[in-house]
């Protein structure tokens, strides 16, 4: 029997200084805070929280913004170690139910994204987008969706612009089909048609969205025709043959169904970490994913898997762009799967699957980015050498030139 890993929701944020944060919930629906590494700095932000996000902004300063069970939207900003709260909206709980906020800042503009539904019927949901620039607050309804069961998360990502790309699920027909929209910062509008990502000839599931450094779009999902869930994925590119479309892209073959697929970019590397049955997947493009392939799987050891949402400086992101991963949260540790830049994180004296192997590719890069350093130096010295050269010629042609200009002189 397939084993069905548990999956909890937690939040990573390391900021320009190096110091990381975990955010979670407990058993008992405490929002946890907790600074990675400092001893006895575990604290509970409140309690009785229904859903929750956070951000990092341009100064490294923590955005956090949380549901209570009262319906309350509580907007936080961590300043001097302690949270400032402030009470921003509130929802009406009693009537409607509210997943998947989703919290983004982008040059001092506050983006809350949120699904909604009415108790009554909730087949019905809605994504709706609050924007909040120069003290003014603005709510847009992004999609109207039908869902027949609970609803796919939808998930968002920016590019260097600060366009918001979204992707969604919503059952059309007798199937459920994928959906992208994106929003223009410029024009501070959605798109009001979306783009039907996947084929309505097979039932699909978990989307998931990933901007590249490149500002390639990704979609990630799983479809079926009755039989198994397999992964899926489409690129759009505004370069190469097909540019300017959604073009397929064949991955190896992998089964999935209940947890969605992920995307990061690491050392100019795409990868796609999924899970499957009882192990997790780590699949590796070198060409910003035109093609793909199979690089490690191994299995999972640890129950709950976590969902992580990942933040860093964005200046950070030049290095790697993560904006989630799976990980597991245990005793105050955090640590991701695949994982070849997080060692700083590790407790010396904690056992973790699979680090080991990982810490040997980190070893690896390493040597590699010390051999691709020394090279730079080498033809750096000898772009020097020839400065030297073209400066001593120079100086030489200056001198006969200044002496041509004194025996004319004379004979004028």
């Amino acid at each position: 029997m397939i084993k069905n890993f548990g999956i909890r929701e937690g939040i990573f944020i390391k900021d320009s200084f190096n110091q990381s944060f975990v955010f979670f919930k407990d058993d008992n629906k405490n929002l946890i805070f907790d600074k990675v590494g400092v001893d006895n700095s575990t604290t509970i932000i409140d309690k009785d929280v229904l859903d929750f996000s956070a951000a990092l902004d341009e100064n490294s300063k923590l955005h956090l913004l949380y549901i209570h069970k009262k319906g309350e939207l509580v907007y936080c900003i961590y300043t001097d170690g302690n949270w400032q709260k402030k009470i921003i909206g509130k929802f009406d709980i009693q009537s409607n139910t509210y997943k998947y906020l989703t919290l983004y800042v982008h040059n001092n503009v506050i983006n809350i994204l949120y699904s909604c539904a009415n108790l009554i019927n909730l087949n019905l949901l809605s994504i709706e987008h609050i924007i909040k620039h120069k003290n003014k607050w603005q709510k847009h309804i992004v999609a109207n969706i039908y869902s027949e069961k609970s609803m796919d998360p939808f998930y968002i990502d920016r590019d260097e612009f600060g366009n918001i790309h979204l992707v969604y699920s919503s059952k059309e027909y007798n199937s459920y089909n994928i959906y992208y929209l994106f929003y223009n910062t410029f024009t501070k509008r959605w798109t009001t048609s979306p783009t039907k990502i996947s084929s309505s000839l097979s039932n699909n599931v978990l989307p998931y969205l990933f901007v590249d450094s490149h500002n390639n779009i990704h979609i990630l999902w799983y479809s079926s025709n009755n039989r198994d869930y397999l992964l899926n994925y489409k690129r759009y590119s505004s370069i190469g043959d097909s540019k300017f479309q959604w073009k397929e892209i064949n991955l190896p073959k992998i089964l999935g169904y209940n947890y969605p697929a992920l995307m990061v970019e690491k050392y100019n590397k795409l990868n796609i970490i999924c899970i499957s049955q009882e192990e997790i997947y780590n699949l590796v493009s070198q060409d910003y994913g035109i093609t793909w392939v199979l690089d490690n799987k191994r299995p999972i050891e640890e129950d709950p898997v976590y969902l992580i949402k990942y933040y860093n400086h964005p200046l950070k992101r030049f290095e790697n762009k993560i904006n989630h991963y799976y990980g597991n949260i245990h005793n105050d540790n955090i640590y991701f799967y695949f994982d070849n830049f997080h060692g700083d994180l590790l407790d010396e004296n904690a056992v973790i699957p699979g680090v080991e192997s990982d810490s040997n590719e980190e070893e690896k890069e390493t040597e590699n980015l010390k051999n691709t350093l020394l090279d730079m130096q080498k033809q750096l010295n000898a772009i020097k050498e020839d400065m030297n050269l073209i400066k001593d010629k120079l100086q030489d042609i200056e001198e006969k030139a200044l002496n041509r200009k004194g025996f004319f002189n004379i004979r004028w």
